[in-house]
């Protein structure tokens, strides 16, 4: 599946929330989230993510394109998720295993999730490490709509680097 999204670092992360409010984007999750990266020569990355709400705790595999550019743009290929659970998590190891995977980073971070129409807004509070970040996925078109409407924010809260 192609994946379309805008993603950048942010100072804060309060105005694109009340943006996605104001705009009435439809709240989808506030998840607390654990994502250990798997690396190997592939140029694709292994991704699990523990969501964690409350008492419910899920684990999901998937695999991206790994794209480490500091473009604002980005246009990957993203595998669909499959649920770990206790009759494929030994799959799931040696699937790493088998393909060479070996970790490579742990994030850890607080994810908002809004979603209008075919578009999706991911907002991002990093722990570790310490970051925010706002990312914009969907179709094309509407993508861009989107990041027009923003633009002018984006470029008032971004992380001068």
């Amino acid at each position: 599946m192609l994946e379309y999204e805008y993603s950048f670092k942010v100072k804060d992360v309060n105005p694109f929330i009340e943006f996605c409010k104001k705009e009435n984007y439809m709240e989808k999750s506030i998840v607390s989230q654990k994502r250990v990266l798997y690396r190997n020569n592939s140029g694709i990355l292994a991704r699990i993510t523990t969501n964690s709400q409350g008492e419910n705790e899920k684990s999901y595999l998937n695999f991206k394109e790994a794209d480490d550019s500091e473009k604002i743009l980005k246009v990957s290929k993203e595998s669909i998720e499959l649920e770990i659970n206790d009759s494929n998590k030994e799959f799931v190891k040696s699937l790493l295993n088998m393909f060479e995977f070996k970790e490579n980073k742990e994030l850890i971070r607080k994810r908002y999730v809004y979603t209008k129409g075919k578009v999706k807004f991911e907002i991002d509070e990093y722990q570790k490490p310490q970051m925010k970040v706002v990312a914009i996925e969907g179709e094309k078109q509407e993508v861009d709509e989107v990041y027009k409407k923003i633009e002018e924010l984006y470029l008032k809260y971004k992380l001068e680097e």
